[in-house]
Parts: C-alpha cells; sequence; structure tokens
C-alpha cells in the first residue's frame, strides 16, 4: 500500500511548494502536484528528510502572515484551503492539551511541548495515521527554527584582556625605565604592549562574529 504523500514527500505538514520561500529555506527540491480530487490545484513540496520537513512546518506557523499569531481557527481554516475544517480542529484540540480554537499560535506556544505536541497533530490529520518521526526528532526540528545565532562574547572580554595586558606593558615599562634603559626600549616595550592588546581584541572579537 502507497504511504501518504506528506510520509512520501517528508513533508509533514503537507505544505505547498510552489511560491513558498519556506520550503525553499528548509531544502525542498521539487513540487508535486496533488491529485486530491479537490479542484484547487493544490501542490506538495518534497524535503530530503523529515526533520527538514517538519523545520518546514514549524517555520511556516511562525513566519508567514497567514499564521504567525492567529488562532488556531483563523489558521487551520487558511492551512486547510476552507475544506472540513471543524474536524481537522477537532482532531487537533484532542490530541494537544489545552488547545481550543481560540488559542492564539504566536511564537512562545510553538517554542513549547506543545508546539511540538501540535505539529505532531497536524502531521497525523495531514497523513491520515501517526507520522513517523521519533519524539527526538521533532525535538531537533523545533530546535534548528528557533536556535538563536551563537552568543557574542561581551565586550568585558575584550575590555579585561585589554586592561591585562596593557597593565602588564606598562610594568614592564616601569622596570626597564627604572634599570636605566634608555628611552628607545621604553616606547619599543609600550608599543609591543599596545600591538599585542590590539592582536587579542582582533581575535576575540572574530571568534564572536
Amino acid at each position: 500500500m502507497t504511504e501518504p504523500a506528506a510520509i512520501r514527500f517528508n513533508n509533514p505538514g503537507a505544505m505547498w511548494g510552489t511560491g513558498n520561500s519556506i520550503a525553499t529555506k528548509w531544502g525542498s527540491t521539487s513540487t508535486t502536484t496533488l491529485n486530491d480530487g479537490l479542484g484547487q490545484g493544490n501542490n506538495i513540496a518534497f524535503f530530503p528528510t523529515k526533520v527538514q520537513g517538519a523545520c518546514a512546518q514549524f517555520d511556516l506557523w511562525r513566519s508567514s502572515k497567514n499564521y504567525r499569531n492567529k488562532t488556531l481557527a483563523s489558521a487551520i481554516s487558511t492551512w486547510s484551503g476552507g475544506n472540513y475544517v471543524s474536524s481537522y480542529l477537532n482532531f487537533l484540540t484532542d490530541r494537544v492539551p489545552g488547545l481550543t480554537a481560540s488559542t492564539v499560535i504566536d511564537e512562545a506556544y510553538l517554542r513549547s511541548p506543545n508546539g511540538i505536541a501540535l505539529m505532531k497533530a497536524q502531521a497525523w490529520h495531514e497523513s491520515g495515521k501517526p507520522y513517523p518521526m521519533t519524539d527526538g526528532e521533532w525535538a531537533e526540528a523545533q530546535r534548528r527554527v528557533f536556535a538563536s545565532k551563537a552568543p557574542t562574547i561581551p565586550t568585558t572580554k575584550a575590555a579585561t584582556t585589554a586592561v591585562v595586558v596593557n597593565t602588564a606593558t606598562a610594568t614592564a615599562a616601569a622596570q626597564a625605565h627604572s634599570s636605566g634603559a634608555s628611552p628607545v626600549v621604553v616606547i619599543c616595550i609600550i608599543a609591543a604592549g599596545l600591538i599585542a592588546a590590539a592582536i587579542a581584541w582582533y581575535f576575540i572579537h572574530k571568534r564572536a562574529a
């Protein structure tokens, strides 16, 4: 028996590919027209892996003006193309704790455990059976979509490094002067310290970029 399109195409939300920049963002490589008898020209994006398909599903809910910060009822009416909206809503609310038709699906909701539960329930509805992804794969998809940029190393770290280097430089210069070193030697020590501080600052900020 042939698997449902949502499973065959690694697309848990059965989302469109045509004109869908989010599908492309998460690696969709092709689109197939569905012969679903609805006469709406529905199509489905293909993803290389189910995790990438789940990433696109999360991201569409998070980013699209059609779904971001919408109530569940409004979002599902759009997602389903207006087909079988009541039964779709009932299917989801029966499977996600606390979810109602009036629940606003915002970013905080999607980041939460209930966000994963909603994506899983939707994938189940779209494929007609529990979607073949592990809890770990769902969590990984959520993590990829909502992961923030690598944290920038605080400015205080760079400042502290510069202070340490410059303090050491000042100490060395003072010792050289007190021992009778020529002004040229003292100036060279100070210049070397400033160069060392500049190099340290550069590499700290380059690593943070």
